[in-house]
């Protein structure tokens, strides 16, 4: 069944792929992959995908951006970069070795040269291996899950640390920081901007299985976060951690997925989700909903709201699997409190069904359009 499913995605995709999704990342192959999806057709729904040097080879040649996978902030031992040596270790002003409460990693310091010598000496011998896009550079800025602090830390020291060693790797950079966060604001993390391509924020509108919807501050901070990504020219890599089964987790992929369109630019947004699919690839059907012409381009969140308490932004056009269906508008209310949406002209909607793209998943135009906007929820509407 599997089989039958991956051969009609490609026959489909054949003809409507070319700009017929928004900008899409997964992991493909290697240790969180897929192995079961051929490299051509994940190719024909993927723009980005972490690859390890195998899937570099087969991926990379049918015109998927590639990241490798390195961590210079945590290390464990038997992971590429733990050393015997203590110099590349962060510390308190007591103890040799500052340890994380995750699963007994440890806090690296950025300072150091030896530090930055063995990161330069592993992307090396990556690039070596098999050509990749940029280097995807986990925990960065990231001093969170510790039981205190590194001797004499400040955060703007910190930053300005890894600033220095992202740049003097000299190889393209993705960091993943941007999930710290203080209230609605930015993340500080944006910081690391000037010395890299893009940057990644984890839990972005959907935290867990338990919060599919993540609304309040944390919505509010994604979304500006978006924004300013956008505006600085960056990548945004938009990490949905919602790990459910894709089929039924409609209604958190709509809100995640209306979420993701509200800050949305063309050539910086990148979503990457991983709701659970038969295929083990992670690309849902509603990435086909391609908006254009928007109606302004905000430069925070709060622009968009309307005085009924949703946020709304409408496009011009709007493609859906290479089909022009006309103007849309994407509504999504994070609150906690029901709000009743101006929708009048709009008389259809955006429906999901099944699971993912390769999997028989459909992302189709209905009949109908309803003004009630419950807690955590999210429309897209067409006239």
């Amino acid at each position: 069944m599997l089989n039958s499913l991956l051969a009609a995605a490609a026959i489909v995709c054949t003809v409507s792929c070319p700009n017929s999704h928004v900008l899409t990342m997964d992991y493909w192959g290697g240790y969180s992959g897929t192995h079961t999806v051929p490299p051509a057709v994940a190719a024909r729904w993927l723009s980005w995908a972490s690859v390890n040097i195998a899937g570099a080879r087969e991926l990379r040649p049918l015109g998927v951006k590639t990241t490798r996978y390195t961590d210079p902030n945590r290390q464990i031992a038997g992971e590429p970069l733990y050393t015997s040596a203590e110099s590349p270790f962060a510390h308190d002003c007591f103890t040799p070795r500052f340890a994380t409460s995750r699963r007994g990693k440890y806090l690296m310091d950025p300072h150091a040269d030896s530090l930055r010598a063995l990161w330069r000496s592993l992307v090396t011998r990556y690039s070596a291996e098999g050509h990749f896009d940029a280097i995807f550079e986990d925990d960065a800025d990231d001093v969170e899950y510790t039981a205190g602090l590194p001797c004499r830390f400040q955060a703007a020291d910190w930053q300005a640390a890894t600033l220095s060693m992202q740049r003097e790797l000299g190889f393209p950079v993705i960091y993943n920081g941007l999930s710290i966060r203080t209230g609605s604001e930015v993340s500080a993390v944006i910081g690391l901007n000037s010395g890299a391509i893009g940057g990644t924020m984890e839990e972005c509108y959907a935290e867990s299985a338990r919060r599919p919807e993540s609304g309040g501050a944390d919505w509010l901070s994604a979304e500006n976060t978006e924004l300013r990504m956008a505006s600085e020219h960056k990548l945004f890599f938009c990490l949905a951690l919602d790990p459910s089964e894709a089929a039924s987790a409609l209604q958190g992929r709509m809100f995640v997925y209306a979420s993701f369109l509200l800050g949305y630019d063309p050539d910086s947004s990148v979503l990457w989700e991983i709701y659970h699919t038969p295929s083990a690839q992670h690309v849902m059907p509603e990435v086909q909903l391609v908006p254009a012409a928007p109606g302004t381009n905000p430069e925070t969140i709060g622009a968009l709201r309307a005085s009924s308490g949703e946020y709304r932004r409408t496009f011009g056009s709007c493609r859906l699997a290479g089909k022009d269906e006309g103007p849309c508008i994407v509504l999504v209310n994070p609150d906690d409190v029901a709000h009743r949406a101006d929708t009048f002209g709009y008389g259809r909607r955006l429906e999901l069904s099944g699971a993912g793209v390769l999997d028989g998943g459909r992302a189709s135009i209905a009949a109908g359009a309803s003004s009630d906007l419950a807690p955590l929820s999210a429309e897209i509407l067409f006239k």
